[in-house]
Formats: structure tokens, C-alpha cells, sequence
């Protein structure tokens, strides 16, 4: 087993629909002033490359590395979400990844379809994002109830989460 310098720790995340269009970035230490759209931008633009270069289908750029940070991009249907981490990727960073994206997408297939352009369609997608930076020393040892989906934390009677729009009574 690995220690806990070895696990990933992810620093950063740039939620990017198919157009290219960044829909949100987040960070483990807060909001930045840098424009991010560029990055974005670039990232789509290397995906369309690795297409084109390499064939269709299920050919795709998935992690990338440069000096002492890595990045790990995992697609979605009509979104990417990539992420910039330190240490060694696992599989469990892998699923939290590609379930938040699943999440994101489930709660925001309208917008994925046939998004107007409008960024406040996106509203909350952040918040299911931020999850993502919590290492599992980090996250709280308490006894509260969380959301099956998502794993944010819910009230007893809550019917539908907060965060990611599961409907709790829907699969009892």
C-alpha cells in the first residue's frame, strides 16, 4: 500500500463543455483571477487532435504529465472534466472523477443537449465539483446521513439532495 504522500491529492478542476467552453474551474485553495478559458480552449484543442491524428471512436487524451503536476481528464458524453492533482493516480481518484462527471451530466442533461450559451444554466455545478479536493482523511467522521449519488451530506427528511438533484425516495 501506498502512503499518503503517494495518494492523489486534486489541486484543481476545469469543468469544460464539448464546445470548448469552460463552464466552471475550481480550486483546493480557493478562486484565482488567471483567465482559464485559454486552457480550456487547449485542452479541446489537443482532444480534437488525438482524434484526428490517431482515428474516431474511443481514442482520447486521458491524463498528461509535466514536471511535478499531472492531469487526469475524464469524457463525458457532451463534457470533460479535468483535473490537475499531486502524487499517484488510483483507481478511486479515477471513479470519483468519473462519477462527478456522470452526476454533472445527469442533473445537467438539458443544458449538455442544447445549452444556450447562458453560464447561469450551470448554477451548482461547482458545488458538486468541490467534493473532489476532500481527501478521505479529510472528509468528516461523523454519522450523519449523505446523498447516495453525489456524497454530500443531507437532513433525514430531506426528499431530493441539495447538491446533485437525486430523489432519495425514488430508490428505496
Amino acid at each position: 500500500m501506498g502512503t499518503d504522500l503517494d495518494s492523489p491529492q486534486i489541486q484543481e478542476a476545469f469543468l469544460v463543455h464539448k464546445s470548448g467552453c469552460l463552464i466552471t474551474y475550481s480550486s483546493k485553495d480557493g478562486e484565482s483571477d488567471d483567465d482559464f478559458d485559454i486552457l480550456a480552449g487547449m485542452l479541446t484543442a489537443i482532444q480534437s487532435f488525438v482524434k484526428d491524428a490517431f482515428g474516431a471512436g474511443q481514442w482520447s487524451l486521458k491524463r498528461l504529465e509535466f514536471e511535478d503536476r499531472n492531469l487526469f481528464i475524464e469524457l463525458g458524453d457532451h463534457l470533460y472534466l479535468a483535473v490537475v492533482y499531486a502524487g499517484r493516480a488510483d483507481t478511486k481518484m479515477h471513479s470519483k472523477v468519473e462519477r462527478t462527471v456522470d452526476i454533472i451530466e445527469e442533473k445537467f442533461w438539458e443544458q449538455c443537449k442544447e445549452w444556450s450559451g447562458d453560464m447561469d444554466e450551470w448554477d451548482g455545478a461547482k458545488d458538486i465539483i468541490q467534493p473532489l479536493f476532500m481527501s478521505e482523511r479529510e472528509e468528516p467522521e461523523d454519522e450523519r446521513l449523505r446523498c447516495e449519488l453525489c456524497g454530500a451530506l443531507r437532513d433525514e427528511l430531506d426528499k431530493v439532495c441539495v447538491v446533485c438533484g437525486y430523489d432519495f425516495e425514488r430508490f428505496r
